[in-house]
């Protein structure tokens, strides 16, 4: 059975709001997601650009910060202008937040094992276990994409871009 979250947010420190639908979840979201690109942008200014690359590494955080704002910011003035509050928001189950603690998990895995594999390994690792979990019946299926995914990212990212992403036992 299926339970409504009612997340209530401090707004300038003396009202309160009942985050009950998806209309106002998103527009939190979407500010949240704007405010950590802009984290990210702040954060890549500090990365230095010693060293010969084809790239500046502080090129693919850029990106990634500026796109997270972009998307924030849209998302929030999108639900804002939507007149109708949209559904309401429910907790997810027990299996639902197996779900999300698995995945989870294996983000953290992949994060921690990116020095160790490299990551054209990680990644594969990482989408092979994350599709087989999500989709169990196909697990031919979420090798392939692993491996595809896997391969794509160490030829885009460290051959062809030149990125300073970590490649690996097997590739360095």
């Amino acid at each position: 059975m299926l339970r409504t979250v009612r997340l209530r947010l401090l707004v300038r420190g003396i009202s309160e709001v009942d985050v009950k639908t998806q209309r106002v979840a998103d527009i939190y979201t979407g500010w949240f997601v704007a405010l950590v690109g802009v984290f990210v942008l702040i954060s890549s200014t500090w990365i230095s650009e010693a060293g010969i690359h084809r790239l500046s590494p502080r090129t693919f955080p850029h990106v990634v910060g500026f796109l997270l704002v972009a998307c924030g910011i849209g998302l929030a003035l999108k639900s804002w202008s939507l007149r109708t509050e949209g559904p309401t928001i429910a907790w997810p189950d027990g299996v639902g937040v197996r779900t999300i603690t698995i995945t989870l998990i294996c983000v953290a895995g992949y994060i921690a094992l990116m020095d160790l594999l490299g990551l054209p390994l990680a990644t594969f690792a990482y989408l092979a276990i994350a599709t087989w979990y999500l989709n169990r019946s196909r697990w031919l299926m979420a090798l392939m994409i692993g491996l595809i995914t896997g391969a794509v990212s160490y030829y885009l990212f460290i051959r062809v871009l030149g990125l300073s992403f970590p490649a690996g036992v097997l590739f360095e």
